[in-house]
């Protein structure tokens, strides 16, 4: 756990034009000081039933912690829960919370509940429309495409022989998953090759697994099977337990498990979009915002995330990406005003 101590830059990607398109500009951006007056956080997130929300938990956890902010967490129980997302906003209302951070089951799903809040909104790890919001940290999902389907493009140019892709996306409409399509088939247009199938589904190890075993079945002379942490996870598995090594396993997110798939050759690459330093830089950004309102860009900039890590090997140093081995969700953090 981090404890107060000498403040910290942050090296983080500022979008100034307010929006995850574009080229963003690194930034080394000073924490915020620890409070002197008491402050509430509420955070929504679609679920904590993997790795990649857990470890945004352990890091808004570490910082709320250093920052002596109380903060309450919510989990929604997946990306179907729309009505249930909706009642939480009410509910971090009805706790006494001074602020929301989002992390939203849908896009546009949330903007008529978002509108309606009398509490300041911001946005957690997956985007959501222009000005809905007074801030958001993420990353742009395009771009954790892009980069994935480049990191293959460059390994296949035009010319090369054809190899053919499945691609696993996730949950239809919902989080990144709209925006990591078209960047990996921008990045892909032009080079040998072929994305042959998309199959979308929940992002629970059973969809995800049927998913995978229909793939396999379909297409037996698949290259390459490129999708998010859980998919990659459980085709390594499906391989295994065929003694295949083809396809070649890819992951546009990271988990422990992809971490376990690189460092055992099982995967060829994957992103990190270093998910616990975007749990820091939410709880960061929010409190800077909500001390200092009227602060310009540099002072507490509004869109703002980690860079984007694309590996071809396990990583190094794990702290900014992967939550603890120990670690498990936290819902409360210090003391929080009674319910209303």
């Amino acid at each position: 756990m981090l404890l107060p101590g000498p403040l910290l830059a942050f090296e983080v990607d500022h979008w100034p034009a307010g929006e995850f398109g574009g080229h963003p500009v690194r930034l080394h951006w000073p924490e915020p000081a620890p409070l002197q007056s008491p402050l509430t956080l509420c955070a929504l997130y679609p679920h904590l039933r993997d790795a990649y929300w857990l470890s945004v938990n352990q890091g808004m956890v570490e910082e709320a912690t250093r920052l002596g902010v109380s903060l309450r967490i919510h989990e929604a129980g997946g990306y179907g829960a729309l009505a249930e997302q909706r009642q939480q906003l009410q509910q971090c209302l009805r706790e006494g919370s001074d602020a929301i951070l989002l992390g939203a089951v849908s896009y546009e799903g949330l903007r008529e509940a978002v509108v309606a809040s009398p509490l300041p909104v911001f946005g957690l790890v997956n985007d959501l429309p222009t000005g809905l919001v007074r801030a958001k940290v993420g990353v742009s999902w395009y771009q954790m495409g892009w980069q994935m389907g480049h990191w293959l493009a460059q390994r296949h140019p035009a010319g090369s022989k054809p190899v053919s892709v499945a691609l696993f996306p996730g949950p239809q409409a919902s989080g990144g998953n709209n925006f990591v399509e078209p960047g990996f088939a921008d990045a892909i247009q032009g080079s040998a090759i072929k994305l042959v199938t998309t199959a979308r589904g929940d992002n629970s190890r059973e969809i995800q697994r049927t998913l995978v075993q229909q793939t396999l079945a379909r297409h037996p002379e698949l290259d390459y099977l490129v999708g998010g942490a859980i998919a990659a996870e459980v085709a390594v598995n499906e391989l295994a337990q065929r003694h295949l090594d083809r396809p070649r396993v890819l992951s546009t997110y990271f988990s422990h498990g992809v971490q376990r798939g690189l460092r055992r050759g099982k995967m060829l690459a994957a992103n990190s979009d270093q998910m616990r330093l975007q749990g820091r830089l939410a709880v960061a950004q929010a409190v800077c915002l909500l001390q200092h309102p009227e602060a310009g860009e540099q002072q507490c900039p509004r869109v703002m995330g980690p860079p984007i890590l694309t590996l071809d090997g396990p990583l190094a140093d794990t702290a900014n990406s992967l939550s603890d081995g120990a670690f498990r969700p936290v819902y409360r953090v210090g003391a929080a005003p009674a319910d209303h």
